[in-house]
């Protein structure tokens, strides 16, 4: 037990240099370096976005005509299922309207927990559209270059895709298809709380 604890170090550096390897041979820096500059874009627009919402419109308005709209558990389903299966509402639009309910930090913590777990369900639901050959064929054609990214990067796109506006829901869908190891996708996927946690600190320090 010791000497596989002694042992440990010497391993993870060995993973970071293979890692570092596999990087520079496949242009997974080039990747990394183009989302990471998509994040910082993304994260302007979406200011930009909001800060124009609430000059002209009013944000809190726009929020109570949605929740007049949805109740609570509506709006947080919705998204539930849009991160299973699409990822066209993205985590900011939910975020902002946590911040309008009476437990902020609560609403912000649940709708992680459940970005997370709806990560999980698309994975599984990859997993059985694996089995039936012409819907999966369909898929593999139409998210060809999101499943060669898949092979090719690995862990790096899945942290991307929970990170940046990559479709987090089409990853992990496609990793489910892909038979990705699953106790290594449960594990990178935790990566999603981070997300929850920067946009959640400039969403609610900015509105």
């Amino acid at each position: 037990m010791e000497s596989n604890i002694l042992k440990m170090p010497k391993r993870i550096t060995r993973f970071l240099k293979d890692y570092h390897q596999l990087l520079l041979r496949t242009g997974g820096y080039t990747f990394l370096r183009k989302n990471l500059v998509k994040l910082g874009v993304a994260i302007i627009v979406i200011l930009a976005l909001f800060y124009l919402i609430d000059a002209y419109f009013g944000l809190d308005e726009a929020i109570k005509k949605v929740t007049n709209l949805l109740s609570p558990a509506g709006v947080v389903g919705v998204y539930f299922v849009n991160e299973i299966f699409l990822g066209f509402i993205t985590p900011e639009i939910p975020i902002v309207w946590a911040k309008e309910t009476a437990n902020p930090y609560l609403t912000l913590s649940l709708l992680a927990v459940l970005s997370y777990l709806a990560g999980v369900l698309a994975y599984f639901l990859g997993r059985y559209l694996s089995t039936r050959k012409i819907v999966r064929e369909r898929i593999l054609e139409r998210h060809a270059n999101t499943m060669d990214q898949l092979r090719r990067f690995g862990g790096l796109l899945i942290t991307l895709a929970a990170l940046t506006p990559l479709p987090y829901p089409i990853v992990c869908q496609l990793c489910g298809l892909n038979n990705y190891p699953l106790k290594y996708f449960l594990l990178i996927t935790l990566v999603r709380f981070l997300r929850f946690g920067i946009y959640g600190a400039l969403l609610f320090s900015a509105f």
